[in-house]
């Protein structure tokens, strides 16, 4: 027998906060905590992840936190079993979505299960929350009306030059601003190739800590960059931006 759609659950896109130490009270919109209380399970990038998110939330005295059932979906997620994770809400479940950090969808393997469940009709509704990618852009000072994310560029040195070298073009030709990120043990290396690559007139913007007390965000050139000691931020989850002058 065939699901109607006005029987069917929701997928809930769940905002989650930059890092662990943030305030959920500032950086979550109150919205959240209602829905929350009304989910049968996440769907999340991590146990670890989804424990600390959940537990920024009350629950009814049937349930804590800990009860909440939760299922992966990252970067070892196969194409077949995106359908499994939609199950339950074919069956009229209520799940969220959330990613470590931010918003789901952008950076993460979310958006192919948001297009499975629209072709399956599931009603998706979405939260506001912070991002470190629009939040680098706004503090960059950079063009916003012409920006493109591309996730994380090839780890291999040779292809690496010439993914920068791609993306110099890019900036300059289209005036758009270019965003990226990395791993955050490999943010000097990026770094040093980025000022090895780049001309000295171009533009790059490196963001870190952000929503933190420790929040710093650098704008210089890169014959600017040469000229300065390497920014303490290894280890720290970081954005870059590259524009054209």
């Amino acid at each position: 027998m065939s699901v109607t759609d006005s029987q069917k659950g929701k997928l809930l896109l769940l905002p989650n906060v930059l890092d662990i130490e943030a305030s959920d009270l500032t950086f979550l919109p109150p919205v959240v905590q209602q829905h929350v209380q009304e989910i049968h399970g996440v769907i999340a990038e991590s146990e670890k992840g989804a424990r600390y998110f959940l537990r920024r939330f009350s629950f009814s005295k049937e349930r804590t936190f800990r009860d909440i059932p939760i299922r992966l979906l990252n970067e070892h997620t196969q194409e077949n079993e995106l359908t499994d994770l939609l199950n339950p809400l074919l069956k009229g479940e209520c799940w969220g979505l959330v990613s470590d950090c931010g918003l789901p969808c952008l950076a993460d393997p979310g958006a192919k299960l948001v297009f499975k469940a629209r072709a399956k009709h599931i009603e998706i509704l979405a939260f506001p929350g912070p991002s470190s990618i629009v939040l680098a852009l706004m503090l960059s000072g950079f063009s916003a009306q012409s920006f493109a994310f591309n996730g994380y560029l090839d780890r291999e040195p040779a292809k690496l030059a010439v993914q920068i070298k791609q993306l110099q073009k890019r900036a300059l030709e289209e005036k758009s601003t270019q965003v990226f990120i990395e791993t955050p043990y490999r943010n000097q290396k990026l770094l040093e190739s980025l000022l090895e690559n780049l001309a000295a007139h171009m533009l790059l913007c490196v963001a870190w800590d952000l929503t933190l007390t420790s929040e710093q965000v650098i704008c210089l050139s890169i014959a600017e960059w040469k000229k300065r000691p390497f920014p303490s931020f290894h280890k720290k989850p970081a954005v870059f931006l590259i524009s054209s002058p």
